[in-house]
């Protein structure tokens, strides 16, 4: 399926990472601290804040997997009832989070705050759990647009995950989180154009009217919005979809990346403004669901090569990349594969920093070296960026075996296995309820709920909210039948 990477598309890509590059460098000044690199000073505007937080979730994998799953055999637009749930998210995370993120005091990370609403030993494990869903997102999403640069160029999987992180490196290297909510800012406009145009562009090498296509999909059962089915297997249902991408979208907004970009912004009411406009933004969904359905008749008008058939079997999410590569001219080529890039890279950067910051303030900073200078502990986050990247190259290598299932699938289930956990730790941290004794077994009891959800099928949509719910009600009720203690300082 490889086409090969013209020099003009190549030219046109490293143009524009390289102009992404000193404009967002340009625009986040200079650093003097820890909280300069990792908060930004709290002085940035909410509108980039809010472009950051989508282009954030907006990853490559939504850029090509969304299509390839609107595209594959029985596909249709049930996705649309996850985004309906993403929305919703965004929305009940400025409403439950935001303002306690916003005003604490004395902790400088969400796993802070959950230390001192709980105790620090529930903080440092929960940060454990964060860094480890950093791990586990960021190798699905590098795999992601590894492939795409694979299918372009021929490169292999290792070169090509190489090259994506090395601009992720660097632009989380340049001013820490500034660089990378302004180059999230430009690459949220630079995807979302790309992704108007890829719709447009194939709507215009569609034959017959618009009307008649429509029809055609209809008949073929792919326009469908809604699926009310009660069965706990299927996947992409109004109840295992709305209800599964809101715990989500709490799970991930419990992260030290939401932590980071709340304190970013200017006051609390630019917060809310950053969040309840991160749910508007998410109807560039419905052009990227647009864009698959596009393929799916280009396809039955053009035909496919048996060879690609074939391949499309095990590496579905190839459908897109093809077809930038073999129908569109040259240097508009290298436009949508940038597009794709900025989705792939304003995902990674913010994971890098993220994973950096918790590394210096709860690792280093506590057992390592205490007292040292801002310049030295500037320098060990540096150090700390680079040793993540690595990390996260060699797990999105590991997760390229696993790809025949679909990485839009992979990238909701794999976190999954963490989410309930999350979830259940920030609700239970925001209440004030628990400590580190009744926080393990509800661990235990969410991690023993989440083996047997998935050792019977239901749907990983589910996973979240049952095993949240349950580890939820055994640390309340453990500490219900506690004997009154002493109270605690909540922040």
């Amino acid at each position: 399926m490889n086409s090969g990477l013209g020099w003009i598309d190549a030219l046109v890509i490293l143009a524009l990472m390289a102009g992404v590059t000193w404009l967002g460098h340009r625009l986040s000044g200079s650093i003097s601290d820890r909280r300069a690199f990792f908060q930004a000073d709290g002085g940035l505007p909410w509108w980039a804040v809010s472009a950051s937080v989508v282009a954030t979730l907006v990853s490559s994998v939504t850029f090509i997997s969304v299509p390839a799953a609107v595209f594959r055999e029985g596909g249709n637009l049930t996705y649309f009832q996850v985004v309906i749930g993403l929305a919703i998210g965004k929305l009940a995370i400025a409403w439950l989070l935001a303002k306690p993120f916003y005003l604490s005091t004395g902790v400088n990370s969400t796993y802070g705050y959950i230390g001192a609403r709980m105790d620090r030993v529930t903080g440092e494990l929960s940060m454990l759990l964060g860094l480890l869903l950093n791990v586990i997102n960021s190798g699905v999403k590098l795999l992601t647009a590894s492939l795409v640069l694979d299918v372009i160029t021929g490169w292999g999987l290792p070169g090509c995950t190489g090259f994506m992180l090395g601009f992720a490196l660097l632009w989380s290297l340049l001013a820490g989180i500034k660089t990378v909510i302004w180059t999230d800012f430009l690459l949220f406009i630079l995807f979302a154009l790309g992704a108007v145009f890829a719709l447009a562009f194939m709507g215009l090498q569609l034959e017959g009217s618009i009307a008649e296509n429509l029809q055609w999909l209809d008949d073929q059962a792919r326009l469908v919005l809604f699926d009310f089915d009660t069965d706990p297997t299927s996947r992409y249902t109004i109840w295992a979809g709305v209800l599964g991408a809101i715990c989500l979208s709490l799970a991930q907004g419990s992260t030290q990346g939401t932590w980071q970009r709340v304190r970013a912004c200017r006051s609390l009411a630019d917060a809310y403004r950053a969040y309840n406009w991160a749910a508007a933004f998410y109807v560039l969904h419905l052009v990227i669901l647009g864009v698959g359905l596009a393929l799916v008749v280009f396809y039955h008008q053009q035909g496919l090569p048996s060879e690609v058939s074939a391949a499309l079997v095990d590496q579905p999410d190839r459908i897109f990349p093809y077809f930038i590569a073999t129908q569109l001219p040259t240097g508009v080529a290298g436009l949508f594969i940038a597009a794709i890039f900025a989705a792939a890279i304003s995902t990674l950067d913010s994971t890098l920093t993220e994973s950096a910051d918790l590394t210096v303030s709860h690792i280093y900073e506590r057992f390592i070296r205490q007292g040292a200078t801002e310049q030295h502990y500037l320098f060990v986050a540096r150090c700390c960026l680079v040793l993540w990247g690595l990390v996260f190259f060699g797990v999105a290598l590991f997760f390229s075996r696993y790809s025949a299932e679909g990485l839009l699938d992979l990238t909701f289930k794999l976190p999954n296995y963490l989410y309930g956990v999350i979830l259940a730790t920030i609700v239970l941290a925001r209440l004030g309820i628990g400590r580190w004794a009744t926080f393990l077994v509800g661990v235990v009891v969410a991690c023993a709920l989440v083996a047997w959800l998935s050792a019977n099928q239901v749907a990983f949509f589910y996973w979240s909210p049952v095993t949240g719910a349950a580890m939820f009600f055994t640390v309340w009720g453990l500490e219900r039948s506690r004997p009154l203690r002493d109270p605690v300082v909540r922040l």
